[in-house]
Order: structure tokens, then C-alpha cells, then sequence
């Protein structure tokens, strides 16, 4: 009892210490002085956080703006394999100017037939006329690989055609005219001016059915397949103008053309 009665005295005089006026003002002052430093520190703290955090969100911004720009470079690059994967390009018109039936009662269909350059110039056209209900055009296609034809191969970046000859169906294949321009090795619509691609292109022409033939070797040259290839309408129709396109992955189409209102 005596030593908890000498503790509580002991207790007593420090507070009463502690309350005097000029130690009640130095706690205050330390008080103040301690809560502005824990202030000052907390604060330092936390705007280096930000700051850290900050910088955290910067580098992820400029590496989702990196990966932003990549992927599209890349969509742009796929685009561009699409556009040319799909693309066409005319290569020929064919335009009923006469229609009638022979002695036989089997119908004669007179066509101005046009083919078109690499230019998208016309070359001179020729009048020929198909016995039968139904008419072909028949060329000689070169499709070169999906690979080549996608990044724009100078060389193979798009299929070769040579028209050959067309026909109806009352008379054999033989028998129908000639659509050849000339007599060259290179069809006059996919040659080259000069240099490697002219040559390149006789090669192909000249090994046309030997790669036909050879479908290993062919695709070592970068040939996805060659062939005789003929399209049609399914009938034609007098005053009627069809429009004959290559796609440059692929092989022909055939397609009416129809007139616009007025």
C-alpha cells in the first residue's frame, strides 16, 4: 500500500509539472511540431507514390500506344493480303450485236468480242459468231500460290490468262473461232514491256501444259495450278453485253452487265 500510495504521488507531481505553463506550451509546441512533421513525411510519401505510380502509368500507356500501333501496321498489312487476295481485274467484254437461227433452227450468236491490257486499254475488237443456245470463252489460266499473289509479287502477283478460242454448244470446241490477239508466245493482255517480266512470262507460257503435267515442280515455281478454263452465260440474250473478269487469285468470271436506269 505504501508503494502504491508513493506511485500515485509521484504520478501527481509530474502532472502537475507537465501543467505548468511554460511545459504545457513546450508540449504544444511539440505537439504541433510532430503532427507538421508526420504531415510533411505522409505527404512526401504519398507524392512519391503518385509519382511511382505515375511513371508506372506512363510506361504502360506508351507500351499499349506501341502495341496499339503495331497491331495496326499489321491489320493494315492483312488488309492489303485481302485487297489483293479478292481482287479482279476486267479482261475482256463480249456484246451480242446479232442473233439469229441457221437452217437447222439452231440459234447463231454474233458477238463483238474486246479484250483489255494490263492499262485497262481496249485492244481491237473482233466480231465472231457461236452456234447454239449456249457460248463459251475459253483461255489458258496460270494461278500462281495465295503466298506470292498476297504481298504483290512483281512477277506472280496476280494469275495470267491467254484467251484461246469460243464456242456454243451445236458445235465441237475445235470448230469455234480463234480469240488469240497474235501468234506470240506472251498474250498480248498480260505482257510485260520489257526485261524479266517478258521473259518470265515465255517461260510460263511455253511450259504451260508441261506444268500442268507437273504439279510439283510447278509449285516450286511458285504455281498454285494451271488450266484450260471456259465460262459462259448460262444463255445469252440478244442486245445483252457481258463482262468477263480474272480474279488475281483465282481464274475467270463471267458476269451480264446491266444498264443503268436513265
Amino acid at each position: 500500500m505504501r508503494r502504491l500510495r508513493a506511485f500515485i504521488n509521484a504520478l501527481g507531481l509530474l502532472v502537475r509539472d507537465l501543467l505548468q505553463p511554460t511545459n504545457l506550451l513546450a508540449i504544444v509546441v511539440a505537439l504541433i511540431l510532430a503532427y507538421v512533421g508526420i504531415t510533411y513525411v505522409m505527404a512526401r510519401f504519398r507524392e512519391a507514390r503518385l509519382a511511382r505510380e505515375r511513371e508506372e502509368l506512363e510506361r504502360t500507356v506508351a507500351t499499349l500506344q506501341q502495341d496499339n500501333d503495331r497491331l495496326r501496321a499489321q491489320c493494315e498489312v492483312l488488309k492489303g493480303f485481302v485487297k489483293r487476295l479478292t481482287a479482279e481485274s476486267r479482261v475482256a467484254q463480249a456484246r451480242v450485236v446479232g442473233h439469229r437461227l441457221d437452217s437447222q433452227k439452231v440459234p447463231l450468236w454474233t458477238f463483238e468480242f474486246v479484250e483489255f491490257g494490263r492499262d485497262g486499254k481496249p485492244f481491237p475488237a473482233k466480231v465472231i459468231t457461236l452456234r447454239g443456245e449456249e457460248v463459251w470463252f475459253e483461255a489458258l489460266v496460270i494461278r500462281f500460290s495465295d503466298d506470292h499473289v498476297k504481298v504483290g509479287d512483281p512477277l506472280r502477283g496476280r494469275s495470267l490468262h491467254f484467251f484461246r478460242r469460243a464456242w456454243g454448244d451445236a458445235q465441237e470446241p475445235r470448230e469455234g473461232p480463234m480469240l488469240a490477239a497474235n501468234g506470240s508466245v506472251v498474250p498480248d493482255a498480260y505482257r510485260f514491256s520489257s526485261g524479266a517480266g517478258s521473259t518470265f512470262e515465255q517461260a510460263l507460257w511455253l511450259r504451260f501444259w508441261y506444268w500442268a503435267n507437273h504439279p510439283d515442280e510447278a509449285k516450286a515455281e511458285g504455281i498454285a495450278n494451271v488450266q484450260s478454263h471456259a465460262v459462259g452465260p448460262p444463255r445469252p440474250e440478244p442486245g445483252a453485253t457481258y463482262r468477263l473478269t480474272l480474279r488475281h487469285a483465282g481464274g475467270l468470271e463471267i458476269k451480264r452487265i446491266v444498264p443503268q436506269n436513265p
